[in-house]
């Protein structure tokens, strides 16, 4: 099975919505390798957290979607969002 596929797989059998899965399902057949990879490596390693990364793309969505008419109140939700990433990842990088 390739990257890809094993992905998809294990966003199959997380408990986000059907709708979620379908678009990491899309999300993940156009995406570069390198990402894909990445991608599978942690949610190999903790498959319990696919809801947490999904919050945060939802987010994150959310925030680049109101770049273009508010930049600011974008640029602070950013901030907090790659804030808030960055101490997950720090945890969960600890938990190994």
């Amino acid at each position: 099975m390739d990257k890809k596929q094993e992905l998809i797989k294990i966003i199959q059998e997380s408990d986000i919505s059907e709708d979620d899965k379908k678009e990491w399902e899309f999300l993940v057949d156009s995406s570069p390798d390198d990402f894909v990879g990445n991608l599978l490596e942690m949610y190999s390693k903790f498959p319990s957290e696919i809801g947490w990364f999904n919050d945060i793309y939802k987010r994150k969505k959310e925030a680049f979607a109101l770049m273009e008419n508010e930049k600011e109140k974008a640029d602070v939700m950013l901030s907090e969002i790659f804030e808030e990433e960055k101490k997950k990842l720090d945890e969960l990088e600890k938990a190994e």
